[in-house]
């Protein structure tokens, strides 16, 4: 095409430079005139239209807006509601440090404290109750939850199937957690690929708008063969310029307001991307929360179990001491049967109750009974007592005759020596038997027998009491011992039984304070699921406008792109006019330089005509006289002004002439 149109421009100026042309009848071609009243129709259509198209990107534009300002709004309210949260939890505490002063007073409370614990059972009971309303509420959620997420899954599913594999599962989280989890995954792949659908329009509009350059170019190649039919004058080129300007101007202006729109929706995507994290982030929170509340609920769980143990031990304790003391009354008693239960805090409870309860009635068992051991033990002991001292002064006495005797028997054994017998009354006495030799003198001495009879009784006597006093010494000293052990035993008691008492005290304050500790416990958990309730439908509704919000700026995506492709359209078709146009003013400036270099031309040829005329004027008055009517100049003849008996002279310069007058209007 170009080399047609080198060709076509060679072929004007080969009409200009050609000494003979050939006259070329115009009457057929069309009129620029009409040519360029239908394009600036045709031009004046595609503002009306652009202008309109511009009319509904505003209106999208001020509904982005509105939109925008909802979002925020609905963020400032999720702050107001998480401050008021935080003050609420700071009123709490307050007022459980104000309850830990009334502990005090509390203590005395103690047997009204065991009345109300069924109570507290009950409370728990509802607790429990409470506890799994709100798992079912979590599980109903969470059921809302996947189900909106897969709704908005199927909505974006022309572009890509998020339903196929289900929820992103997450090995750290459970329940809840995990589905929220899943679900801001899901819309974060959502997001991406919304993200990845505006780049790849982008994309298609850069390509588009290079091949609507190719096209422009492949366009003005061909408006510039059709450069030979444009025509007009001056007047009308400055128009078409200034028209050209205003297009440019309104094709800039089109392209600032596409920029403008594309950066809204990036900002928007951007804000987008800040709520979910700050949503994401209150949803941590939350989570933190109740794993930190359900954490002192397993810690206090254990101290409840570690207490219970060490009541069950004091218990095994007591109840061996009892058994000590007096078997018939521990065989009554039963043993401990304290077990610690993991879930069940209330039976926990009620088990230390009944221990401690238990505990104090054997204490006080054996604290009596010690006493009336102690007074038996010190009766007998002042008995034993007694019988000492009486066997101590018989001893003395027995001593002495005993002593008196040995004397007597020792000058009786001296004096049978003399006599030449050898006799020793100790074996006498030990053994109880008579010899042969005494059998001899039995018959002579029966009076003398009778008295060693006599002292050896008294000697086996004496023998048996000394033994009596010595097995009574040792009972004396083992009875001291275990008085001494029973003392010792009875002050252990007595301070065992004191500290089981000042352990009961404890265990009476820390159930107190376990029971306050439950009902803090139970009034947070009952202002985290009025909390966590307001939350979810917080975030149900924000859910919902995130939803609808999606929706809208899918449309208005939609809307977009075919705005975009309509635009791109008449992007095209105004630069198409806008190149035909330059290429026009291009051509007509072309065509003007060669008018007024034909126009240059022709006045010299003209001067010389005119020279030529002036010469044959003068001639023909200097032959024919001054009288005769001048129509010489050609143009005149032209224009249809002959005269009458006017030679024509050069007929064929006229026609070429004519040919380069009339040249630029082809």
């Amino acid at each position: 095409m170009s080399n047609a149109g080198a060709e076509d421009n060679d072929d004007v100026l080969s009409d200009v430079e050609a000494d003979d042309p050939v006259p070329i009848d115009i009457i057929n071609s069309p009129s620029p005139e009409d040519v360029s009243i239908e394009k600036f129709r045709e031009i004046l259509a595609e503002l009306d239209r652009e202008r309109q198209a511009r009319l509904a990107a505003e209106d999208s534009k001020s509904q982005l807006q509105v939109s925008f300002n909802r979002l925020r709004v609905l963020a400032h309210d999720a702050i107001k509601k998480r401050d008021e949260h935080s003050r609420q939890r700071d009123e709490a505490l307050r007022e459980k440090e104000e309850a830990s002063t009334t502990v005090g007073k509390v203590t005395e409370e103690l047997k009204e404290v065991t009345k109300q614990i069924d109570e507290f059972s009950k409370e728990l009971e509802e607790v429990k109750k409470a506890k799994d309303s709100m798992r079912t509420e979590m599980e109903t959620s969470g059921s809302m939850l996947v189900s909106g997420i897969d709704k908005i899954s199927g909505k974006v599913s022309q572009f890509k199937n998020f339903v196929a594999g289900g929820l992103p599962r997450s090995q750290k989280y459970t329940g809840l957690p995990a589905v929220a989890y899943g679900v801001i995954k899901r819309t974060n792949d959502i997001v991406e690929e919304l993200l990845r659908q505006i780049e790849s329009t982008a994309k298609s509009r850069n390509e588009a708008r290079e091949q609507m350059d190719h096209r422009n170019y492949e366009i003005a190649i061909e408006v510039s063969q059709l450069e030979s039919t444009i025509s007009g004058l001056r007047d009308e080129v400055a128009k078409k310029a200034s028209v050209v300007e205003s297009l440019e101007k309104s094709i800039g202006e089109k392209d600032e307001k596409l920029s403008e729109l594309e950066q809204e929706m990036c900002e928007k995507q951007k804000t987008l991307e800040s709520e979910v994290g700050e949503l994401r982030d209150l949803v941590k929170e939350y989570e933190g929360k109740l794993s930190s509340s359900e954490s002192k609920l397993e810690m206090q769980r254990s101290l409840l179990a570690e207490q219970l143990k060490y009541v069950t031990k004091i218990h095994e304790q007591i109840y061996n001491a009892v058994k000590v003391v007096d078997a018939r009354k521990a065989s009554e008693l039963s043993e401990s049967l304290f077990l610690a239960q993991e879930m069940d805090m209330e039976e926990n409870i009620r088990a230390v109750l009944a221990g401690l309860e238990s505990i104090h009635e054997m204490s006080e068992f054996v604290v009596q009974k010690t006493r009336d051991l102690l007074e038996e033990k010190s009766h007998e002991v002042k008995s034993l007592n007694e019988s000492v001292s009486q066997l101590c002064s018989f001893k003395e006495n027995f001593s002495g005759f005993v002593i008196k005797t040995n004397e007597l028997f020792k000058i009786a054994e001296n004096g049978l020596r003399e006599a030449g017998i050898n006799y020793k009354f100790n074996n006498h006495v030990g053994d109880g038997k008579i010899t042969a030799s005494d059998k001899k003198m039995h018959a002579a001495n029966t009076e003398e027998d009778e008295v060693y009879a006599l002292a050896g009784a008294l000697e086996n006597i004496i023998k048996q009491s000394q033994v009596e006093i010595i097995d009574l010494k040792h009972t004396v000293e083992e009875l001291r011992n275990m008085w001494k052990l029973k003392r010792r035993n009875s002050v252990n008691g007595s301070k065992r039984v004191e500290e089981l008492e000042e352990k009961e005290r404890v265990a009476n304050e820390n159930v107190e304070g376990l029971m306050l500790d439950i009902t803090a416990a139970e009034e947070e958990i009952t202002r985290w699921k009025v909390a966590a309730q307001q939350e979810a439908a917080a975030g149900k509704a924000v859910e919902q406008e995130c939803a609808a919000q999606l929706a809208a700026v899918r449309q208005e995506l939609e809307a977009a792109k075919e705005a975009v492709l309509e635009s791109g359209k008449k992007l095209k078709f105004k630069e198409e006019t806008a190149d035909a146009a330059m290429a026009a003013r291009d051509a007509a400036e072309k065509s003007l330089r060669l008018a007024d270099l034909r126009a240059s031309r022709l006045r010299d040829k003209v001067e010389e005509l005119t020279r030529q005329l002036e010469e044959l004027d003068g001639r023909e008055t200097s032959t024919t006289g001054l009288n005769r009517p001048r129509y010489m100049c050609w143009p005149w003849q032209w224009l249809g002004l002959d005269s009458v008996g006017m030679r024509r002279v050069e007929t064929q310069q006229e026609g070429a002439n004519e040919m380069e007058l009339s040249e630029p209007l082809l």
